[in-house]
Order: C-alpha cells, then sequence, then structure tokens
C-alpha cells in the first residue's frame, strides 16, 4: 500500500514537473490590448479590414517597417494572426449598452444631431462618409510581456497605413473617373451652350425688331424683369422679352467661361492623374504613396502657368493632405498597449496543479484498478 501510494506521489510530482514545462513554455501567454482612435463608416472599416486581414499586404507591410524583435517562425505566426482576423474589432459611437441605458428619444435626437452634423462637415470636408465607428480595438497575445505590447502598438501602425493606402487609392480612382468623365462631357456640353447662345441671340434681334415696330408699348413697358422662362415669356411684353434675351446671353456666356476654365484644369491634371495611378498602384506602404504623390504634385507646380491650373493643382493637394491628416496624424492610441504584468489564464502554477491532479488521478487509477473493478461488480450484484 505503501508503495503504491509514493508511486502516486511520484507521478504527481512528474505531471507537476511537466505541467511546469508546458505552463511557462507553449501555453504561456501575456495578452494587451489597446484602442486607435480612426473616424470610419461602415464601409470604409470593411475595405480597410479586408485589406489589413490579407497575408499579402502584412509580408509587403512588413518589408519595409518589420515588426520589433521578431525573426522567423514568430513573422510567420504574425501572418498567420493577421489573416485570421480576430485582432481588430470596431469601437462604434452608441454601443449597445448605451442604446439600452438610454431612453429611445434621446438616442433617436442624438443620432439625427450626429447626422446632420457629419451632413454639414462632408460639405466643408469634401464629402467625408458618415461616421460609424470612433476607432478600433486591437489585441494581441504573445509569450513575452514586452514583446506583445509592441507588437500591438505595430498592429496600430499597420492599420493606419493600410487605411492611409487604401484611402489614396480610391481618391485617384475618383481623379481618374472625374477627369475622364469630365473630357467625354466637355465638348458636348460645349455645343450646347454655343447653340444656346445662338438661339437667344436670334430671339433678341427678333425682339429688337418687334419693339421698334411698337414704340408706344415700349415706352409704356415699365415692369421690372425677374426671370423671363419659356413657360411665361408669352405673357410679357417684347421688351421685357427682349432684356431676358439678353440676360440669357450673357448667363450663358459666363457657364461657357467656366467650362472652359475647368477644361483647362482637367487638361492640366491629367497626365498628373495618370502619374498619380502609377505611383499609388507601385508603393509599397500608405506612407510611401502619400510621400510619392505629394512628390508628383511639387514637380507639376513648376508647371503652372495661370491661375486656373494653379487652384486645381491646390484642390488635388488638398485632397491629398486631407487623408495624411486622417489616417496619419489625427489616428493616434487613446489606450496604448501595455505591458502586461501576469499571463492570460490558464497560468503557469494553474497548468502545473492540473497535471499534477491529472497525473496522480490516472497512475492510482491504474494501479487500484482491480479493487474498483470488484467494487462495481459488487454494487452491480447487489442491485440485481
Amino acid at each position: 500500500m505503501r508503495k503504491k501510494v509514493m508511486l502516486v506521489a511520484i507521478a504527481a510530482l512528474l505531471g507537476a514537473g511537466i505541467g511546469a514545462g508546458l505552463g511557462y513554455g507553449p501555453l504561456l501567454k501575456y495578452k494587451t490590448e489597446g484602442v486607435l482612435s480612426m473616424e470610419m463608416g461602415t464601409a470604409e472599416y470593411k475595405r480597410f479590414s479586408e485589406l489589413a486581414n490579407d497575408a499579402n499586404t502584412a509580408t509587403q507591410y512588413m518589408a519595409v517597417f518589420p515588426p520589433p524583435d521578431l525573426k522567423g517562425t514568430e513573422l510567420e505566426h504574425l501572418i498567420r494572426t493577421i489573416a485570421l482576423g480576430g485582432w481588430h474589432k470596431p469601437v462604434p459611437k452608441v454601443s449597445r449598452a448605451d442604446a439600452k441605458e438610454l431612453p429611445d428619444v434621446l438616442l433617436q435626437l442624438e443620432q439625427e444631431r450626429e447626422k446632420n452634423q457629419d451632413a454639414r462637415e462632408q460639405q466643408r470636408e469634401r464629402r467625408l462618409p458618415v461616421t460609424v465607428y470612433l476607432g478600433l480595438r486591437l489585441t494581441h497575445t504573445a509569450p513575452d510581456p514586452q514583446q506583445v505590447a509592441n507588437v500591438a502598438s505595430w498592429l496600430g501602425d499597420y492599420f493606419k497605413d493600410v487605411a492611409t493606402r487604401e484611402a489614396v487609392r480610391e481618391q485617384v480612382s475618383r481623379w481618374k473617373a472625374e477627369n475622364r468623365q469630365f473630357s467625354d462631357r466637355a465638348l458636348e456640353r460645349r455645343l450646347k451652350f454655343e447653340f444656346d447662345i445662338e438661339q437667344a441671340q436670334k430671339r433678341a434681334t427678333a425682339l429688337k425688331t418687334i419693339v421698334a415696330a411698337y414704340p408706344d408699348a415700349a415706352r409704356r413697358d415699365s415692369q421690372q424683369v425677374v426671370d423671363v422662362r419659356k413657360d411665361n415669356e408669352k405673357f410679357m411684353s417684347p421688351l421685357s422679352q427682349l432684356v431676358g434675351a439678353e440676360s440669357e446671353v450673357i448667363d450663358i456666356r459666363e457657364r461657357l467661361q467656366k467650362l472652359d476654365r475647368e477644361i483647362e484644369q482637367q487638361s492640366f491634371v491629367k497626365s498628373l492623374v495618370l502619374e498619380a495611378d502609377t505611383t499609388a498602384n507601385n508603393a509599397q506602404s500608405g506612407n510611401d504613396s502619400v510621400r510619392q504623390l505629394s512628390s508628383v504634385i511639387t514637380e507639376t507646380s513648376k508647371k503652372v502657368k495661370t491661375e486656373a491650373e494653379r487652384e486645381k493643382l491646390l484642390s488635388l493637394a488638398a485632397d491629398l493632405s486631407q487623408i495624411s491628416a486622417r489616417f496619419l496624424t489625427q489616428a493616434q492610441f487613446v489606450a496604448k498597449p501595455s505591458v502586461p504584468a501576469l499571463p492570460e489564464r490558464p497560468t503557469p502554477l494553474m497548468v502545473s496543479l492540473l497535471s499534477a491532479v491529472m497525473a496522480a488521478f490516472l497512475v492510482a487509477l491504474f494501479l487500484w484498478r482491480r479493487l474498483i473493478i470488484d467494487l462495481l461488480w459488487r454494487d452491480e450484484s447487489e442491485k440485481s
């Protein structure tokens, strides 16, 4: 009996040793999390997250900005972790808990106020999407506490860079689409304006003939002309219609001048947009795409000859500056990932105790197997 007890004790010690090896080895995990401030819309977050969870995107970013203190298999493990997509979660403006605590009326008023404010900001900030999320909650686990904090901070920089690169790519695509659509429609609009001017001039000439033929009617006409439209001009005197026709010619010429100015601007930036598209596609990171596009705009500014060209170039520079400010400057950790003091459960001590108990139980079960079988058979026979 004493020998069996000793064997059980030895098994418990061996189990504790194995558990300690596992607890302080493969099962040792430290976890940290941080909150990155980055206002986004729903569609934006979906695009950014899909790109950030892509293994190729992560590998490309690692080649330019490698994670601190990671090598070989650790880098491969980090890429697999990124591809799984569980390392980031959006932080909504109004959570479910907030929605439960707030009365429906107050919540609806708050949402309406934010919606109206977002709409005003979109007009002022060049049509930014409505922000639904305030940022991201980033989490990471690793065997080393200092390493887990460093990698979590790196993941925040990685997501910011992915968002910047995608925003730049989308902006360049918008430039291309606007330039192409304008080129396709510019000639049509110009011909229409010229035709409208010709028609208004012919109508004005005809009205002058009518006014000259009836001078008494013209002298009696003292009505102020506010607007002459096709549906009400027949109720107005010839002199009023003449003034309206002349005013229409002036208005169309103004629109034609604006169109010519836009044609000049779009023609000037056409080569820049094509170069920007190539640059954005070849950039190695979001920072790199912003830097290279800024260089392209700077070089193009040396070719500016008119104020119209300068205005358009400044508009493109403002678009790029807005992206840089939003995703590189304003996006910051409001809760920076900290170095965890304690490992995640199960802790090494818990693993050692569980392993010791499991080993002792299995050895005891093996040593007293005959006694256990006899007790089971006795219970069965007594029941029968």
